[in-house]
């Protein structure tokens, strides 16, 4: 594979089925009731203003606080590395702007995968994610989405779609690394993670609900987050230096990208979470720790 990144910490795969909520404890040393890693929100009344006409609604799970992780599909894919370009945006101010070029690098991912039946055997099941262009034939979702998968392909945003291959998953980080065709679609613009601060604002973008391309605006809300969640077989996973968002996350945006006002990535969505105690909380892996298993997921499949 071309312009292979130097290797990155050793990958390894993680467990967590498409479209399920899955129980999460609270963070280590927290004083917060245990939360759910959350597929979903119930909306509550208030509506803050979006660009591209659409609506961000504080939303909360009421009863027992848990915490749910956005759990969305599962493929597989090969492809090639990342490169950092240069913003698409042109300098343009205008959000909406912004967003329209971003959302070109944005696919849905589509996986079916299986998982041990209820009485012996297996069953197959669907989920859908979400994914983002980071170098030519390459696409990054979450390891979660396609865990188990047996086929995986993606939507781009004109509608067609390509088979994709899983060339590797790092549950430690929830990242996997798909090849993909991607023709001549443009690579999302690679920002740094770690120039963000407090209350900067953010975008995330993706296929939550089977809606269609959909973008949420909020800010950063927390930096440097550390929660554990469930990998779907009785065990959990510990992610760290995860960015907090407002931005609404929803079943489908996992893997889809946060971007900043300038339209470059700093963050793949993974989690939203939601309780009686929380809302608008939602969980991102920072691009500045993501980039360098990214490189090593893409350059251990050449």
């Amino acid at each position: 594979m071309d312009d292979v990144f130097p290797p990155a910490p050793d990958a390894r795969s993680q467990d967590e089925e498409a479209g399920s909520e899955i129980p999460i404890p609270a963070a280590p040393g927290s004083d917060a009731e245990p939360v759910a890693r959350s597929s979903g929100h119930r909306p509550r009344g208030r509506v803050l203003p979006m660009l591209l006409a659409l609506a961000l609604t504080a939303s909360v799970v009421e009863g027992a606080v848990l915490v749910k992780v956005v759990a969305e599909d599962r493929a597989g894919s090969e492809v090639a590395p990342i490169a950092s370009v240069a913003s698409t945006t042109g300098g343009k101010t205008d959000l909406s702007s912004v967003i329209a070029d971003a959302m070109r690098s944005v696919v849905a991912v589509k996986v079916t995968a299986t998982r041990p039946g209820p009485f012996g055997g297996v069953m197959q099941i669907e989920g859908q994610g979400s994914g983002v262009i980071v170098g030519s034939d390459l696409v990054v979702t979450n390891a979660h989405v396609v865990d188990g998968a047996t086929k995986v392909s993606v939507t781009f945003g004109d509608g067609t779609e390509a088979n994709a291959t899983v060339l590797g998953t790092d549950a430690t980080h929830d990242i996997a690394a798909l090849s993909v065709s991607t023709g001549n679609r443009p690579v999302m613009a690679i920002g740094s993670s770690g120039d963000l601060a407090l209350g900067q604002q953010v975008v995330a973008l993706g296929y939550p609900l089977g809606l269609g391309a959909t973008a949420t605006a909020g800010i950063v809300s927390g930096l440097n987050r550390t929660i554990d969640v469930s990998n779907g077989t009785g065990g959990s996973e510990h992610l760290e230096g995860l960015l907090q968002t407002d931005a609404a996350i929803n079943p489908g945006n996992s893997g889809g990208p946060l971007i900043d006002a300038a339209g470059q990535l700093v963050g793949i969505n993974t989690a939203g979470a939601s309780a009686s105690s929380a809302e608008n909380i939602g969980f991102a892996i920072a691009i500045d720790g993501a980039l360098p298993i990214i490189q090593h997921l893409a350059g251990s499949a050449t």
